[in-house]
């Protein structure tokens, strides 16, 4: 059944005495209200809420089929209009985020961060070593001084050879030991001290040409990347900060950059940026492609920005779990990442 709004005199016609409301614009100095005029006023909300019980019980003499709300008995069931118009009113500004409470609910979901995996955080505190661990360099925190990016491309360039870690890092250990990552020491050392060098560190097979490539890598670095360096003293230093500046901290660009020095390769630049990335947070997030393989088969998934964020954005965790990795895959310790 439909609704039927309460009937209503009009007062502009009927010839009735003028209701409480009307009289009290007119004249505001007449306070009384005969008991006809209320009986023949219309139910309204305001004037119940505020009355008494005496008033209501009139109300409904007049219309027996109309409640203390001014709602009728025969839509017993269905929602008041003005209850239903004033939920909808209140969802909207539910959905708008008029509601204070409900701003402060969405600005803690938006400000939420995820943590890091227990998996990933066991391959990174049992198995991620730090940028140049077991170097007189990493006594220190890291910085993105021009001798620790240049021990970091020097890391990289010996690892890439195949030839097993503990040999290679003996290698790496025995450069920086010398001074080489000093681009000034590596530029005036001869191609005879720098072949003993990596002897004496037991990178025999291709001492050789890895100290042929030393002397390269000093001429790239000084030749290409010391402008920034023209008003020192020592002007003819270069710096591959200066490589990062020139690529506008794009990690492409500073890849094909990098590319530049030879003896390097492909492996070598993704075992240098998984480094760098420690020192140049533009690099991260970063993993090299067999170490984002294996991330994947242990279920850590492939997304970059999900795991660093998940790191609280630390560019060092990400270069320890990029290291990581590359531990797990090379001794095959999956079964024991797995396990957790």
């Amino acid at each position: 059944m439909k609704y039927k709004s309460p009937a209503v005199e009009d007062y502009e016609t009927d010839g009735s005495p003028v209701p409480a409301a009307e009289k009290r614009k007119r004249d505001h100095k007449i306070h009384e209200t005969s008991d006809r005029d209320d009986s023949e006023q219309p139910p309204n909300k305001v004037s119940k809420s505020t009355s008494g019980n005496s008033s209501s019980k009139e109300e409904n003499k007049a219309d027996p089929n109309t409640n203390s709300e001014g709602w009728n008995n025969d839509n017993k069931g269905k929602q008041d209009p003005e209850v239903k118009t004033g939920a909808k009113r209140k969802q909207k500004q539910n959905e708008e985020g008029g509601l204070e409470g409900a701003e402060g609910q969405f600005e803690d979901e938006e400000h939420a961060k995820p943590s890091e995996s227990p998996k990933v955080h066991k391959i990174i505190e049992e198995f991620g070593r730090q940028p140049l661990e077991g170097t007189s360099l990493a006594k220190e925190p890291l910085i993105a001084s021009p001798e620790t990016v240049l021990a970091m491309v020097l890391d990289a360039m010996l690892k890439s050879r195949p030839i097993s870690h503990d040999l290679s890092q003996r290698a790496v250990n025995k450069l920086i030991d010398e001074g080489y990552h000093d681009i000034r020491k590596l530029g005036e050392s001869s191609w005879e001290e720098r072949t003993m060098v990596l002897k004496d560190g037991g990178y025999n097979r291709y001492r050789e040409q890895g100290a042929t490539n030393l002397g390269d890598l000093a001429d790239f670095v000084n030749g290409q990347y010391d402008w920034l360096c023209q008003y020192v003293d020592h002007g003819l230093d270069g710096d591959l900060n200066n490589l990062l500046e020139k690529a506008g901290n794009d990690r492409k660009k500073t890849r094909d950059l990098i590319k530049g020095v030879k003896g390097l390769g492909d492996l070598g630049v993704d075992l240098f940026l998984n480094n760098v990335q420690s020192v140049w947070p533009s690099m991260a997030p970063f993993l090299d492609a067999r170490s984002l393989k294996t991330a994947e088969e242990l279920s850590i998934g492939t997304d970059l920005e999900a795991i660093y964020e998940s790191l609280n954005r630390d560019p060092m965790r990400m270069s320890r779990l990029a290291n990581g990795l590359s531990h797990v895959r090379l001794d095959k310790k999956q079964r024991e990442v797995r396990e957790d």
